[in-house]
């Protein structure tokens, strides 16, 4: 049976290996900081810490992104472009959150049921005090910080359903499975999970980082692999770029990660920062389960 501190550290390595270190890494880092922090989930918080790095760091955060920090940015009193910002400028109101995420939405066309909340939302399965029950809500909370489309918290939330199985030590089948039967899923994730064990492509192919597409994606490759050299080797010879933070994540969490895929990056500053993020996350696990025997 693998303990909890293999599996966190493994999701967090399977992530950035994966990913080769993008922009999810430096999101993640900032939901696991805000959550280590405030032990609850808190989306004001959150999103400020979101716009914050958008702000300081010149990362690809994607259309979406871009949208719902150019809206807010232009909010901050006394803004101009040589004023100094700092990340509790970015704090708003929830019901002005809400406000811009619709009005990008609009501006997309509806087009916001992407990948980026399911890559960058796996620390919420990593919290103890995020009930197995309310995961999947919370989950769906996080992506409507950026994401009005329902579609992409949901698939956010399967993720990180299966991540939250596998630490507890389910077989991998029945983490994907208890998923799966969360009630009233969009009927497009009803047809993943009937096409996920024997193809990798969608029935309707809408565009490859639409949220579906790459949670089937990343389904197949790791039902249909033993470890995960061999399943990033098949999303790189499909071209499934989208799904691998998906899939170190899903990967990470089922077989670990072996030493000789980061030694070479051992010394890295950020890969130092997310390792010391999931000792901290499984700590809490541990505190947890001590409280109960006492």
């Amino acid at each position: 049976m693998t303990n909890i501190q293999t599996r966190c550290d493994g999701i967090f390595l399977g992530h950035i290996i994966a990913s080769k270190f993008d922009v999810s890494c430096h999101m993640a880092l900032q939901l696991s900081e805000s959550l280590l922090e405030l032990k609850r989930f808190d989306g004001p918080n959150i999103i400020s810490r979101y716009l914050y790095l958008n702000h300081t760091k010149k990362y690809d955060f994607g259309e979406t992104m871009k949208f719902v920090y150019q809206n807010l940015k232009d909010k901050i009193k006394h803004y101009d472009e040589h004023s100094s910002i700092s990340r509790e400028d970015f704090l708003f109101d929830q019901s002005i959150i809400d406000e811009t995420v619709k009005l990008t939405d609009k501006k997309l066309g509806g087009y916001t049921a992407g990948c980026g909340p399911v890559h960058r939302s796996f620390p919420l399965a990593l919290c103890p005090w995020i009930d197995d029950d309310d995961l999947f809500n919370i989950s769906k909370k996080e992506a409507t910080l950026t994401h009005f489309n329902p579609l992409a918290g949901q698939v956010a939330g399967i993720v990180n359903l299966i991540c939250r199985s596998l630490l507890k030590n389910a077989t991998w089948h029945d983490a994907v499975q208890s998923a799966f039967s969360t009630p009233s899923l969009h009927t497009e994730l009803g047809d993943v999970y009937y096409r996920y064990s024997r193809w990798s492509t969608p029935s309707k192919n809408i565009h490859s980082a639409y949220a579906p597409t790459v949670l089937q994606q990343a389904l197949h490759y790791v039902t249909t692999s033993h470890n995960i050299t061999e399943v990033i080797e098949k999303a790189k010879v499909d071209r499934n770029v989208y799904c691998l933070p998906i899939i170190g994540v899903l990967s990470g969490a089922l077989w670990g990660i072996p030493l000789n895929m980061y030694k070479d990056k051992a010394n890295d500053v950020l890969l130092k920062s997310i390792r010391d993020t999931a000792n901290k996350l499984s700590k809490q696990w541990t505190s947890k389960y001590e409280s109960v025997n006492v």
